[in-house]
């Protein structure tokens, strides 16, 4: 075999000096990496402010397109419902009220309206009061009158100024007016009063007119 330590003219190379280990060789490694990082990093930064300060592109520059953020409409499930707090507390079971309507009576073209008072006694058969009538309709009530009888608890027809029955006409009344008659009445109780003592009578009244004809409720007189 050739041996490659020795030249052509005979001698031998010479040999190599080994690298031999020691404590500098890490510390140089580590602060070429850090060389490098840093000069990476540099790079890095220079490249972006390249690309910020440079132009988007010949002529004017063009704003940032804003882009809209509007959501578009869509309909709220019940779990994105935010539930508000309800300020208006409930106190037991509401109570639904109706209110009664009052219907206004239509109004009639005659109607009467009797008020007596309590009739004065002028005697044991005699009685006075002032019968005040009104035409609450809103037409005129033509020839108006007030016809007033009595009977006892027996039924027995009791004669008035002498005449089973008492007439006291007043007129027209038009509508709204008031008109007051006083009114005597003399009973004739016959033999003794036999009809009309330790009886109860009733006074009946009519209110009459060409148009219309009203009873009211008897009054009743004790003797």
């Amino acid at each position: 075999m050739e041996d490659r330590s020795v030249t052509e003219d005979g001698s031998k190379y010479p040999e190599k000096e080994q690298e031999k280990p020691g404590p500098g060789l890490p510390q140089k490694k580590t602060l070429i990496v850090a060389v490098i990082a840093i000069a990476l990093f540099l790079i890095a930064v220079i490249a972006v402010s390249v690309i910020i300060q440079s132009p988007a592109g010949k002529g004017t520059a063009q704003p940032a397109d804003i882009k809209d953020f509007t959501l578009p409409e869509r309909g709220v499930s019940s779990a994105q419902t935010t539930n508000v707090p309800k300020t208006i507390r409930q106190t037991g079971t509401p109570t639904i009220r109706e209110t009664p309507t009052i219907q206004a009576t239509a109004a009639v073209p005659v109607d009467f309206i009797l008020q007596t008072g309590v009739p004065a006694s002028c005697g044991l058969t005699c009685r006075q009061l002032d019968a005040a009538i009104t035409n609450s309709g809103y037409m005129t009530a033509h020839h108006v009158c007030i016809a007033v009888s009595m009977h006892n608890s027996r039924n027995e027809i009791i004669s008035l100024n002498g005449d089973s029955t008492l007439n006291r006409c007043v007129g027209d009344i038009a509508g709204g007016q008031t008109i007051t008659e006083p009114i005597t009445i003399d009973a004739d109780c016959g033999v003794f009063a036999s009809k009309c003592i330790g009886e109860t009578l009733a006074l009946q009244t009519l209110v009459l007119s060409d148009e219309k004809t009203v009873r009211f409720p008897d009054q009743i007189i004790s003797v």
